[in-house]
């Protein structure tokens, strides 16, 4: 199973097939899980690739919003827990920080039951076999539909468009989080860098030695925005659930957030560094290195 483009003939075929595969994996992992959270981890990530891939043709894909509205949602259904599970795992990695040294014990020990209790419950809450059939089911649908997707266009055409928008929202996203310092705006960056990532991808085959190092650089933003984001949602969650943060607890989240924008904004730039045009020209010409059939 792969996921990239192997030729320039019949890219709305390449769509399909894409699409297929990841599907067919999906329902494959779905119906065979023995680890819960492992399972829902790899059937998000095939969803979030499905996603990437239909927004690159997004301008000649008549179905877009409602595939996309599909697989978002099939992703969302089983999110629940896994949201929680990192929350957990988010604060662990802050408490190993130098930081928390200090952080009373007993605070810390309450603060974890809190986070451990909330992952209880939300697990509680599910039937995770009856989740994980609803979510094969929703993949099947989605596989009979597949055939019939409307593409427009065939080649590098096929995607330019929706190419150069989700690179220009990604700088755009940059460029107001860099300003703005506000979590929200980081998540938002992240967002747009993960379909640029996936874009990438996509077509790595293209150029592969150029490109790697490209999507390694992005998959390595995404990681430090992730984070930035992971510890935007506990601190919400804790504020919430336990009143006030210590004064020593907000400082050194924040601490961390700083230090992780301080990373990731510079990377940024440099992704960033091109206008939209320059990297639409520079990605046809690699595409140009595809063999035309295989």
């Amino acid at each position: 199973m792969s996921f990239s483009f192997k030729q320039r003939k019949d890219t709305p075929a390449q769509v399909r097939q894409i699409a297929a595969d990841q599907i067919t994996s999906a329902i494959e992992l779905a119906e065979a899980y023995k680890d819960f959270d492992k399972t829902v981890h790899g059937l998000r990530r095939r969803c979030k690739k499905i996603r990437g891939l239909i927004r690159l043709v997004r301008p000649n894909f008549k179905e877009f919003e409602a595939e996309n509205a599909a697989f978002r949602d099939a992703a969302t259904a089983l999110s629940v827990s896994r949201d929680a599970a990192v929350m957990v795992e988010t604060y662990d990695a802050a408490m190993q920080e130098p930081w928390a040294a200090d952080f009373p014990h007993e605070r810390k020990q309450n603060l974890r039951a809190l986070l451990t209790s909330h992952l209880d419950e939300v697990k509680a809450e599910q039937n995770q076999s009856q989740l994980l059939a609803d979510f094969a089911l929703a993949m099947q649908n989605a596989l009979g539909r597949v055939p019939d997707w409307s593409l427009s266009g065939d080649g590098f055409q096929l995607f330019r468009a929706g190419l150069g928008d989700t690179y220009s929202e990604m700088q755009k996203r940059m460029k107001k989080a860099a300003k703005s310092h506000d979590p929200v705006d980081f998540h938002e960056w992240r967002k747009q860098s993960k379909g640029h990532w996936f874009h990438i991808g996509l077509l790595s085959k293209s150029a592969p030695h150029i490109l790697a190092t490209r999507k390694a650089h992005l998959d390595t933003l995404g990681d430090l925005l992730g984070d930035h984001h992971n510890i935007a949602v506990l601190a919400d969650f804790l504020s919430q659930r336990a009143g006030p943060l210590d004064v020593s607890l907000r400082e050194g989240l924040a601490g961390q957030q700083q230090a992780l924008a301080e990373k990731a904004i510079p990377l940024g730039r440099e992704l960033c560094v091109e206008n939209r045009a320059a990297l639409a020209a520079r990605l046809g010409k690699f595409w140009k290195l595809l063999p035309k059939d295989i």
